[in-house]
C-alpha cells in the first residue's frame, strides 16, 4: 500500500489488509535504528500518525514523499543476517547477482530457475532482491530501479561495470 503523505492513511484498511507490516518510502526503510522493525496490526491512527512523523524525520532529505506499508515476513537468518540476493537485470539478461545482507558463504543460494523467471520486467535496468524465508522458501522482496539500486556489500564494482560492457557492447 502506498499513500502520499499528505493523505491520511487509511488505518483500518491496513487492519484488515496485514497482520504485520513495514513502514517505508519508496526507497528504503529505517532498518538497523531504533524504528521499529515491523508494526502487528491492529494499529491507531494517532499512534501510527506519530510513528509515521518519526519515520519523515529519521529519513531527512531523503524522504522519497510517500509511505509504503508492505506485508512483514520472517526471514531466515543466519547468526545476525537474513539470507537476501540483490540481482541486476540489464536489457533481459541477469547482469549480476550478488549477497545483500553480509551472510555468510555457507548460507543457500537463490535458485537459479527463481532467478532466471524476472529477467522479462518492462525496463531495461532493473534490480530484484530475493530473500529466503524462515521456512526455507524464497520470495521476491523488492524491485528498484537499477540507476538508484546500490550494488551489493561486497559486490566487485569492477567486474559489474566489465560485465554490464559486454551486454551494452553486444547489442550493437
Amino acid at each position: 500500500m502506498s499513500f502520499p503523505r499528505d493523505m491520511l492513511v487509511d488505518w483500518a484498511a491496513v487492519n484488515k489488509t496485514f497482520l504485520r507490516f513495514l513502514v517505508k518510502d519508496f526507497v528504503k526503510s529505517e532498518k538497523g535504528t531504533d524504528f521499529p522493525a515491523f508494526f502487528s496490526t491492529p494499529v491507531d491512527s494517532d499512534t501510527m500518525e506519530k510513528h509515521i512523523a518519526n519515520f519523515i524525520e529519521m529519513r531527512g532529505s531523503l524522504y522519497t514523499g510517500d509511505i509504503v506499508l508492505k506485508e512483514y515476513v520472517d526471514l531466515k537468518r543466519y547468526n545476525d543476517a537474513t539470507n537476501e540476493y540483490r540481482a541486476f537485470y540489464l536489457r533481459g539478461q541477469l547482469l549480476s547477482l550478488c549477497r545483500n545482507s553480509n551472510q555468510p558463504e555457507s548460507c543457500n543460494t537463490v535458485p537459479m530457475d527463481f532467478v532466471n523467471k524476472f529477467n522479462c520486467l518492462t525496463s531495461n535496468y532493473y534490480t530484484v532482491d530475493f530473500a529466503e524465508l524462515a521456512d526455507g522458501n524464497w520470495i521476491v522482496i523488492e524491485t528498484g530501479d537499477g540507476q538508484v539500486s546500490g550494488l551489493s556489500p561486497g559486490q566487485w564494482e569492477f567486474k559489474y561495470y566489465d560485465d554490464m560492457r559486454a551486454i551494452l557492447h553486444k547489442d550493437t
